[in-house]
């Protein structure tokens, strides 16, 4: 995509002329945090939803994520400072906090793939059933493989989830 942004580059010799280059502007989103209630008196996930309507849309949720999880997306490319990491941290501790953060990517997709598919701990289907009212719960989660989450169902039971590795189905 060219949105025709130029930007001029003067060349060392005082008589050549100036040679003109194209540079692609990033688009600015919102990556939006919110911390979920706690469960089984651990903290709750934190739930992730990027905004590239600067609010005119209500914007895309794509899952939720453990602190962990969360921390090593923050830390990558040392985009967020260490001050700012903190900061982000402690918006979240109480249920139900939010933060957000402004980043530049070139485009929506390459910032959803980013926070979507995060080496060690992509977002991936999750799903599990209630044992008391065998209701089936399917969410969005990212944690690292080997992470046990607790999950509550509407029923009041508490369920201790661990994150297996996904493999995919041989046909």
């Amino acid at each position: 995509m060219d949105d025709g942004t130029t930007r001029s580059i003067a060349s060392a010799g005082a008589a050549s002329r100036p040679k003109t280059t194209r540079m692609k502007t990033q688009q600015i989103f919102s990556i939006v945090f919110s911390r979920l209630p706690k469960v089984d008196d651990l903290p709750g996930l934190v739930s992730l939803t990027i905004d590239s309507t600067n609010g005119a849309q209500p914007g895309r949720t794509l899952g939720s994520l453990t602190d962990v999880a969360l921390r090593g997306r923050l830390a990558h490319w040392d985009l967020h400072s260490a001050i700012e990491v903190a900061g982000i941290r402690r918006a979240l501790g109480p249920d139900h906090g939010r933060a957000t953060v402004h980043e530049g990517w070139p485009d929506l997709g390459s910032c959803i793939r980013f926070w979507h598919d995060f080496a060690g701990s992509t977002i991936r289907p999750v799903e599990w059933t209630c044992g008391r009212c065998s209701v089936v719960h399917k969410e969005e989660l990212g944690a690292s493989v080997g992470a046990t989450l607790s999950r509550r169902c509407k029923c009041g039971t508490i369920k201790r989830l661990t994150i297996v590795a996904h493999l995919p189905r041989l046909a």
